[in-house]
C-alpha cells in the first residue's frame, strides 16, 4: 500500500494541482477586439496597428489556485484504493488486527504528507526544494481531509 500512497500524495500531484492555467495570448486578444471594433464600424481598417511595448502590456491575473473539489478529487483514487483493500482486510482480520493495520496505514499517510513538507533530517545535503505557498496550502488541505475522514470513520 505504501507505494500507492506515495504515488497519490506526491509532489507531482501537488504540482499538477497548482500549475497555472493557460496563459492569455495578448496578440490574439487584441486582434479579436480590433476585429470586433472594425465590424461595429469603429475606426478605419487603414490605420496602422502599433503594438504596445512589453512594459505597457496589461498584466492578467492568474486564478488564485485549485478549488477544494479539485484538491479532494486528486486524492480520490487513494480513498477508492483504501476502501477496496480495507474491506477485504476488515472481513479477514480480527478487531485488534484491523486496528493495528489501520494505525499503520494512517501512520504511512502522515509520514508521506510530512515528507512533502519537511526535508529529510540528516547531515547529508538535500536537493529537495521548498514548496510554494499554494503547494503548502494543497498539502494542508489534504491533511485536513484525511483527518476528517478518519474521524468520521472512527465515529461510525
Amino acid at each position: 500500500m505504501s507505494p500507492f500512497i506515495r504515488q497519490v500524495l506526491s509532489r507531482s500531484t501537488v504540482k499538477q494541482l497548482t500549475k497555472s492555467g493557460t496563459a492569455i495570448d495578448y496578440t490574439k486578444a487584441v486582434a479579436g477586439v480590433q476585429s470586433l471594433w472594425g465590424s461595429l464600424g469603429g475606426g478605419s481598417s487603414s490605420e496602422p496597428s502599433i503594438p504596445l511595448p512589453q512594459t505597457e502590456k496589461p498584466r492578467f491575473k492568474q486564478p488564485d489556485g485549485p478549488t477544494d473539489e479539485a484538491i479532494v478529487g486528486a486524492i480520490g483514487p487513494l480513498w477508492d484504493y483504501l476502501n477496496a483493500n480495507l474491506q477485504v482486510l476488515n472481513n479477514s482480520l480480527s478487531d485488534n488486527g484491523r486496528d493495528i493495520v489501520m494505525a499503520k496505514i494512517w501512520k504511512e499517510v502522515l509520514a508521506t504528507i510530512e515528507s512533502l513538507l519537511v526535508p529529510p533530517l540528516s547531515e547529508a545535503p538535500s536537493s529537495m526544494r521548498q514548496l510554494y505557498d499554494s503547494e503548502v496550502d494543497v498539502v494542508f488541505k489534504w491533511l485536513k481531509v484525511c483527518f476528517l475522514r478518519v474521524r468520521f470513520l472512527d465515529s461510525c
